[in-house]
């Protein structure tokens, strides 16, 4: 065939001296066509291999045989901290003293002495009503007063004029009765010498006349005595009437005084101004009492909370009260100073009631809300984040070595192998179940399961499982 193909080839040949004409170029063979691809397709298969071979089987064959890495987490102590139980309500503010001020009488307002918002003091004039009217009253009974004393000057001056004319009438009587004496025994002595016949009938006469005479004068000094008396009395009874209308007297004038005072309103104590209703030339009546303006002491503030009754039992008073501001938190402190006797029928709920300092801005009839602390007692609080909840119950994952902490075997490879075998100093992540408390901020209290002294892991817990191999992530030091 190779000869044929030769000779096919010679016999081709033109002769000599004769120009050929071109032959066609030569097809390459078939499988040249293919090569390429192929060497490509090759290459992409290679590529492909090896990635996987890197990715995904070294990595495997390097997990199987490298013991793994204990897993890096956060570790503290549960904090340890007072608890209070407490409990929130809504509450309203009330000021310790508020009054609105009406007119004790009758008038024009004159002149208005304060704004609304003012701050005063206590006794300072606020409004005046025109008092002209009972200006000249309160003269008029002035007048009436003197007058009357007066009356009671001369009544007594009268009774010691007639006191005078008793002392007078007395020292006659006296002399009246030393007259009778004298008589008497004169009218004696005639008597006896009339017996003895030493003497008249007629001498003995006169002697018994002068003492008839003396006796008749010591009777009028007595009556005179008694009549001067009798004067007396009546001049020192039209003495008390006299000082009774001076007292009349004085009580109208002290009346009209007091309710001169009334014409000029005056704050009862410190305070800030409320709302002035009324102006200057309003006419206002004592009969139809109208609100001239009110005024409120907000430095001490009253709170009044509606307490549930199934909490009344442990109301006390002292119990201390917070108020609480937007963000939940304590502003101001006070203690609760009244608790009503009687329960609310329409709420089932027992009112108290708890002062505070205005320290922060606070106005009457405000709503707040009240922090009523029943207790406090000592406690344990961790992060919420560090509290896991399986099948209903809460855990923590407590840092402890592998022999301490109840475990008994590690847990399984994060791939699905089996468990990495680890020393017995090794810390792993014990799951421990707790009993929750209240929530505190961004903290839980622990009533049950771990101390203060117990290592927890603080976050990152989703990616733990019970009796994994654990570091203290604030230990490992990061690679140069």
């Amino acid at each position: 065939m190779n000869g044929e193909d030769t000779n096919r080839n010679v016999n081709l040949q033109p002769p000599t001296g004769i120009e050929a004409p071109p032959s066609p170029k030569n097809p390459p063979p078939r499988w040249q066509r293919f090569l390429v691809p192929a060497l490509v397709g090759l290459a992409a298969l290679g590529g492909l291999g090896w990635i996987l071979f890197n990715r995904l089987i070294l990595p495997l064959m390097i997990a199987s045989q490298m013991k793994p890495q204990p897993t890096p987490v956060p570790l503290a102590n549960p904090k340890a901290s007072t608890i209070e139980d407490s409990s929130d309500y809504a509450a309203t503010l009330d000021s310790r003293q508020s009054v609105t001020l009406q007119p004790k009488v009758s008038g024009q307002i004159a002149s208005i002495l304060v704004r609304p918002g003012q701050r005063v003091e206590a006794g300072q004039p606020l409004i005046q009503i025109d008092s002209a009217q009972q200006r000249a009253q309160v003269a008029s009974r002035q007048s009436a007063t003197q007058t009357a004393q007066a009356e009671v000057e001369t009544a007594r001056a009268d009774v010691d004029s007639a006191s005078e004319t008793l002392r007078s009438l007395q020292a006659q009587r006296t002399t009246a009765q030393s007259n009778v004496r004298l008589a008497q025994q004169e009218y004696d002595r005639f008597v006896r010498l009339q017996k003895e016949g030493a003497t008249s009938q007629q001498i003995v006469d006169q002697r018994l006349n002068a003492l008839q005479t003396a006796q008749a004068a010591l009777r009028q000094a007595d009556a005179d005595i008694a009549g001067q008396r009798a004067a007396i009395q009546r001049a020192e009874a039209n003495v008390g009437r006299n000082q009774r209308a001076v007292e009349q007297a004085q009580a109208n004038t002290a009346e009209g005084v007091a309710q001169l005072d009334d014409y000029t309103i005056t704050a009862p104590f410190s305070g800030i101004v409320g709302d002035i209703p009324v102006k200057v030339g309003d006419t206002v009546s004592n009969a139809n009492p109208t609100n001239l303006l009110t005024i409120t002491q907000n430095d001490q503030l009253e709170i009044q909370i509606q307490v549930p009754l199934e909490r009344a039992s442990a109301l006390r008073t002292g119990l201390p009260v917070r108020l609480l501001n937007d963000q939940n938190q304590p502003v101001q402190n006070g203690q609760i100073s009244f608790i009503s006797p009687n329960v609310d029928p329409a709420t089932q709920s027992v009112q108290v009631k708890a002062r505070f300092a205005n320290a922060g801005g606070l106005r009457t009839s405000q709503f707040v809300r009240a922090r009523v602390v029943w207790s406090n007692r000592p406690g344990v609080l961790v992060p919420t984040t560090a509290i896991s909840r399986l099948g209903g119950r809460d855990f923590l994952f407590v840092a402890s070595p592998f022999e301490a902490s109840g475990c008994e075997a590690p847990a399984a490879s994060p791939g699905g192998g089996r468990p990495a075998e680890v020393s017995p100093d090794q810390m792993v992540a014990a799951q421990k179940p707790v009993k929750l408390g209240k929530i505190i901020g961004n903290d839980q209290e622990i009533l049950e399961g771990v101390t203060q002294n117990d290592r927890i892991v603080t976050s990152g817990i989703l990616q733990l499982q019970n009796c994994a191999p654990i570091a203290d992530v604030a230990q490992i030091k990061p690679s140069p």
